[in-house]
């Protein structure tokens, strides 16, 4: 397992905490860039032209997202966020510069829809490799936390940053800073150098099959369905409220571009502000309150918009609706790491991202539309009802999901106390606690015997229990923290040998499929557990031969 140096009392590693500086920058590139080309777009032709480009910008990451996102579980994800880093770079870079040489609007806007996939690819890649730089499970929730506080302040500093830099300078200033920054990204990012995912030879060379393993893992499970649906319809709301801020800053408002700015970042506030909230109960058991929570905040504060016609109240109640955002989100994305394969950990973050963004640009549509039908005041009012309804209906299949995926302190702890299995990495024991079942044997329970087909391994909790071979009794005993069956499930043999309970034992027991897609793609764990193997079966091999003499 790779060492992690430690942030004293934060208890993040210092190669998590250059994790999420990169993701800060990213965050702030993503606000930043999208934030300058609408209003680019509202210029060229109001609310219809910033509804058109946002669908331009998102409809191709929508489909191409859940794809490209699989290269996170093809090479290290570190190296493959590098890449993407410098892709968004570049496609920043040459969408500032058509900007400056005042290029066909659509021209540019092709460019720009590259520079948003690439943006979008990035954030799924971060939160998979969270997990592998995570030094024990609470800090996977930790990041997610800061992630959404990161995401706070980055849209709140993009948004007001790119509507000053657009209403005195010009766009293309936003889009070269963005560059420059995403470079900086890129090296961080760079030099993280985490292990590649786990993947065997089983998995389906052809790509597409590759991205549709996201899709297929999430099918199985009405609980992370409910999830999606409930991301995809805090996203409709948001890209309904680009245009709808936007608009009503001009025409219920009155006000410049820079407060268009100041508006939109009033998201990131709220954003920053629940992810404080969220890092403060980053261990609590039971997610699925708070993604309600969330839901029914976001709803009530939208629908209020409806009553509000000056600056100040506008901003503070935007500021609750990225509060409600911040805890859908960051406990959403906790779900799904929590229970999601590492092998397609990145598709399915990919999978999320691409929902989000369809959502995003339902919003965008519905957006206009609603302006027109119903003015820049009251379209607020049927999204919040929205949200709101869906949240308190959606709360029964996620509970079922968060109760599947809780964290089992007391599994983890144990499972640690086998030498092999302490070499696996935070995230793949806390899959593996909750994979596991308990097991009650009373005295005399045979709980393996020699010669049968192996199908599950067993760590001791608390008894004591011995240990036959060929009928001899070995003078060693499994004690609490042995664990035992490893033989068989590694090498691929039958039982070699008996082990029967003395007193009444508790066992903790793991079945072979879910022991070797954990043990096996891990180097350290599964060295040392052959290691262990053999050496037991060589002890078992003198003992026969000195019984023998």
């Amino acid at each position: 397992m790779q060492a992690t140096a430690t942030d004293g009392r934060s208890g993040l590693g210092a190669r998590i905490r250059r994790a999420l500086l990169a993701y800060g920058i990213t965050a702030f590139v993503e606000f930043a860039t999208w934030l300058a080309i609408l209003l680019v777009a509202y210029r060229e032709g109001g609310p219809v032209y910033v509804g058109i480009a946002s669908v331009v910008m998102l409809v191709p990451a929508i489909v191409l997202i859940p794809f490209v996102a699989g290269v996170g579980d093809r090479m290290r994800r570190s190296r493959a966020l590098a890449l993407t880093h410098v892709t968004i770079a570049v496609t920043s870079a040459l969408t500032g510069l058509m900007l400056v040489l005042d290029v066909s609007f659509w021209a540019m806007l092709v460019v720009a829809t590259l520079l948003n996939i690439a943006v979008g690819v990035a954030r799924p890649m971060h939160f998979a490799m969270l997990p592998l730089l995570a030094r024990r499970p609470g800090d996977v929730v930790s990041a997610n936390a800061l992630s959404s506080t990161l995401d706070g302040v980055a849209l709140l500093v993009g948004y007001v940053l790119a509507g000053v830099l657009t209403d005195y300078l010009g766009a293309w200033t936003v889009l070269m800073l963005c560059a420059a920054l995403a470079v900086c990204a890129a090296l961080l990012t760079g030099s993280l150098r985490t292990p590649v995912a786990h993947l065997g030879e089983e998995d389906v060379p052809s790509r597409i099959l590759e991205a549709l393993g996201g899709f297929i893992s999430l099918r199985r499970s009405a609980g992370a369905i409910t999830l999606l649906l409930m991301i995809a319809v805090m996203s409709v709301v948001e890209g309904a409220n680009d245009t709808l801020t936007i608009t009503f800053n001009d025409q219920v408002l009155g006000l410049t571009e820079s407060t268009a700015g100041i508006m939109a970042g009033a998201y990131g506030l709220g954003l920053a502000i629940g992810g404080v909230v969220i890092a403060t109960v980053a261990r609590r058991r039971r997610l699925a309150p708070i993604i309600v929570g969330g839901a029914l905040l976001m709803g009530l504060a939208q629908a209020a918009i409806s009553l509000l016609g000056s600056l100040a109240p506008t901003v503070i109640v935007l500021t609750l609706i990225g509060v409600g955002i911040s805890m859908i989100i960051v406990s959403a994305r906790t779900l799904l790491q929590r229970s999601t394969d590492d092998a397609v950990l990145a598709r399915v973050m990919g999978v999320q991202e691409g929902v989000e963004l369809l959502g995003l640009t339902l919003g965008a549509v519905v957006g206009p539309l609603l302006v027109e039908v119903m003015g820049a005041r009251q379209a607020f009012l049927p999204l919040g009802a929205l949200v709101a309804l869906f949240g308190l209906l959606s709360y029964a299949a996620i509970h079922g999901l968060d109760s599947r995926s809780v964290p089992r302190e007391e599994e983890i702890t144990l499972l640690r106390r086998v030498p092999f299995l302490s070499a696996l990495q935070p995230y793949e024991l806390e899959r593996l606690a909750q994979r596991s079942d308990w097991v009650d044997v009373s005295p005399g329970t045979a709980v393996i015997t020699q010669g049968e087909v192996g199908d599950c391994f067993y760590v001791v909790d608390s008894g004591e229990l011995s240990v036959t071979v060929d009928g001899s009794v070995r003078h060693h005993r499994m004690t609490p923290g042995d664990g035992f069956g490893e033989i068989a499930l590694l090498h691929e043999v039958p039982r070699t040998a008996t082990i029967r309970a003395l007193s009444g034992s508790r066992l903790l027991r793991i079945s072979a499929e879910d022991f070797l897609s954990t043990v096996v793609p891990n180097a350290s764990g599964v060295r040392l557990a052959r290691t262990l193997a053999d050496a037991r079966r060589r002890d078992d091999e003198w003992e026969k031969n000195r019984a023998a003499t």
